[in-house]
């Protein structure tokens, strides 16, 4: 159910995959995402349509799937950080099979997307991009962390933010193509913010300490993938941390697999940045004369 959680900010949370949001202004309506699931994308922008009659863009917080794939259902160009527009860019139609094969149990929802079509940026940033519509003042930003596209939308009088996938609440973070080290950064400089409300990815409205527990999965994940490539283990062999971190979140029944691949790719990501991170220390000691204990 749509909420309004300030002056013409909505927010709705039921839907499949991500968050989506919508603010309005004077001259339009800003799209925060789109739904995965075509019906609901299209239930998301009938919504929209009864509360404005123009959307001015479709802002997606990341190129990943559940927050673009209702990009079609909107007659207004996408924003995004340039990094979403360059992996997106790569889309072929293997991302909608492989969008599929999520949705095996799921035929009519399979069915549904054979229709998408990947709606790609045409507008980009990189660092910060500021609107003012009316008088209403966005902050589209760079957060980074999650992915080199994760964005987020500031709104200064309201003092929201809506984090994308920075921030998720009570579900396993996808760290699969993540900078560890910069999204712990990141969510400590959250913490110190006075924002009056968070719109997480997913999972319920919070507040700026809910990031914590963000914070605890990341360094778990960090410290017991260290000890592993430290012990002298294979990435495959790594994969022992997948069970160790699955009870961190709840999950739903039946969705097991999907939250150990997703755990899978994150030991994945961040043995390789140990792997960098060492290899970096070796030849910082040699440059010095000391010993390389990675050789």
């Amino acid at each position: 159910m749509i909420q309004e959680i300030a002056d013409r900010v909505f927010v709705e949370l039921d839907y499949e995959g991500a968050n989506v949001g919508v603010v309005l202004t004077d001259e339009g309506a800003i799209v925060i995402d789109t739904p995965i699931i075509p019906d609901e994308a299209r239930h998301w922008a009938n919504t929209v349509a009864k509360l404005t009659d123009r959307v001015l863009y479709v802002f997606n917080t990341d190129h990943h799937r559940a927050h673009i794939m209702g990009n079609q259902f909107f007659d207004a160009p996408v924003l995004a950080h340039e990094a979403a527009w360059k992996e997106m860019t790569n889309y072929k139609d293997t991302f909608i099979e492989r969008t599929k094969n999520l949705f095996k149990k799921r035929p009519d929802v399979q069915k549904q997307l054979d229709q998408v079509k990947i709606i790609r940026p045409e507008v980009c940033f990189t660092g910060k991009l500021v609107m003012q519509k009316g008088k209403r003042e966005l902050h589209f930003t760079y957060l980074g962390g999650h992915t080199p596209a994760t964005s987020g939308l500031y709104l200064p009088k309201e003092r929201i933010l809506f984090t994308g996938d920075l921030v998720v609440v009570d579900e396993h973070p996808a760290l699969g193509q993540c900078n560890s080290e910069e999204w712990l950064s990141k969510l400590r400089w959250l913490r110190k913010q006075k924002y009056a409300q968070i719109v997480p990815g997913h999972g319920p409205l919070c507040n700026v300490e809910a990031s914590e527990p963000v914070s605890e999965y990341i360094r778990a994940m960090r410290s017991r993938v260290r000890s592993q490539f430290k012990g002298g283990r294979s990435k495959a062999e790594a994969a022992v941390v997948i069970s160790q971190m699955l009870d961190f979140f709840p999950y739903r029944q039946g969705e097991k697999s999907i939250i150990e691949k997703r755990i899978r790719a994150g030991v994945s990501r961040v043995y390789d940045e140990m792997k960098t991170l060492y290899a970096q220390e070796g030849n910082n000691r040699e440059a010095i004369g000391l010993p390389n204990p990675n050789v």
